[in-house]
């Protein structure tokens, strides 16, 4: 298979496309669209299908067929902006409350999409079929899109009860619990992922080299590493017997004036190489949880910084965002063996290793040790770690440190 340059690109659009609210209600929009033309098709060549409508579906009345219409229209768009404004007011509370950084996981819902787009969606069609409705012209019979109509009424009960379910689940997305818990859960899930995946990553033996050149790879735009192509960068450089250093992997912040990579190369590189090799990288404004698992921990130790914070003060929320973490942290140490380092020669980059998972479990440490309970908590889950790692396992020494800067004499805490 050949290398496919900006594969990373459109792997970062389509993350985009899901943290966003236009893209499931404009998909809703067009399918309205095709219905209400497919519709309106069909009610002009009624007299083809096989079947007729019982006589109690049927309205003549082609004035009284568009005032329903139209109440149903303009009912469930004042419903879609009211739907719209509990949305915004979610978000702003939880950015507030658990973290700008959470945003994400609130914009990638599919609940608030799929709700907010049948709403739109709903709307859609009944204007489209309102327009199609034609009053007596020159004595004719007016047009009443008979089957259009029987289907805009299914339309309108499925949006009753899409409001009854989006009122039930605005309040469980900003439940402190259930957003910790869908982080944890994502959290463990991405670590069983990387420990499934790594027996594919191939280790190439590659001999020592003196006569090469080195090329520092600098991408022309700043920002945080979104996506990274590494089959792509395995492929060319199998295909051009290069060497490449990998020097900053996603989540990490860059810029122009830094070198992302370095290529080992019998010959100097090629501006279309350049290119390619650039290809294989894509940056944003924010760092992201895809291909970037530690994030998600970062965004539990920020609900945890946030919740012991003088302005909260809410340990129990602190203690369940440290569950959670102890739990990925399980997986990674337990899970079919473990997560452990490796080293591959052709392109030399760092995958995620328990190490990296351990971070955000550190990390929350001068916030825990400001509450007893907390404290106490965190000291435990650090302690069953221990006792379930290896003794010559590579990070138990950081462990041991965080139990020790846990493990404070009752007095020196103050409650």
């Amino acid at each position: 298979m050949s290398a496919v340059p900006g594969r990373a690109l459109v792997r970062k659009l389509l993350d985009d496309v899901r943290a966003s609210y236009w893209a499931v209600p404009s998909g809703f929009v067009i399918a309205s669209l095709i219905l209400a033309f497919g519709m309106e098709w069909i009610d002009r060549n009624a007299q083809d299908l096989p079947f007729g409508l019982p006589d109690a579906w049927i309205d003549t009345q082609g004035d009284g067929a568009r005032q329903t219409l139209a109440t149903m229209a303009t009912a469930v768009i004042g419903v879609a902006g009211v739907m719209f404004s509990m949305t915004l007011v979610a978000v702003s509370f939880a950015a507030d409350t658990f973290g700008p950084r959470l945003i994400g996981n609130f914009m990638r819902d599919r609940g608030t999409q799929i709700s907010f787009g049948l709403l739109l969606g709903v709307f859609t069609y009944n204007m489209f079929i309102l327009r199609a409705m034609k009053g007596p012209i020159d004595g004719q019979a007016p047009f009443v899109a008979q089957y259009a109509m029987v289907v805009a009424m299914v339309l309108m009960v499925i949006a009753i009860f899409t409001m009854i379910y989006y009122v039930h689940h605005v309040p469980e997305t900003i439940n402190v619990s259930n957003i910790a818990s869908d982080l944890g859960h994502r959290f463990g899930r991405d670590i069983r992922q990387l420990i499934e995946t790594r027996p594919t990553i191939e280790i190439e033996q590659i001999s020592p080299r003196t006569d090469q050149i080195t090329t520092d790879l600098h991408l022309k735009t700043a920002g945080y590493i979104q996506q990274m192509d590494v089959a792509a960068l395995n492929e060319q450089a199998r295909r051009h017997d290069w060497l490449i250093d990998v020097m900053h992997t996603p989540g990490s912040f860059i810029s122009p004036h830094v070198s992302v990579a370095s290529v080992k190369s019998s010959k100097a590189l090629t501006d279309s190489q350049i290119k390619g090799l650039r290809d294989a990288f894509a940056t944003g404004n924010a760092r992201t949880e895809d291909q970037a698992t530690p994030f998600i921990g970062d965004q539990l130790c920020e609900m945890i910084a946030r919740a012991l914070s003088p302005g909260f003060n809410d340990p129990f929320t602190a203690m369940n965002c440290l569950n959670w973490l102890h739990a990925g942290l399980m997986d990674g140490l337990l899970y079919k063996g473990g997560l452990h380092p490796i080293t591959p020669q052709r392109v030399a980059i760092h995958h995620t290793d328990f190490g990296d998972l351990l971070g955000p479990f550190e990390r929350a440490a001068p916030y825990t040790v400001t509450d007893r309970m907390a404290r106490l908590r965190h000291r435990d889950l650090a302690q069953s770690l221990i006792q379930r790692m290896p003794s010559d396992h590579a990070q138990r020494h950081r462990l041991e440190r965080l139990v020790e800067t846990l493990d404070q004499p009752e007095e020196d805490i103050t409650v």
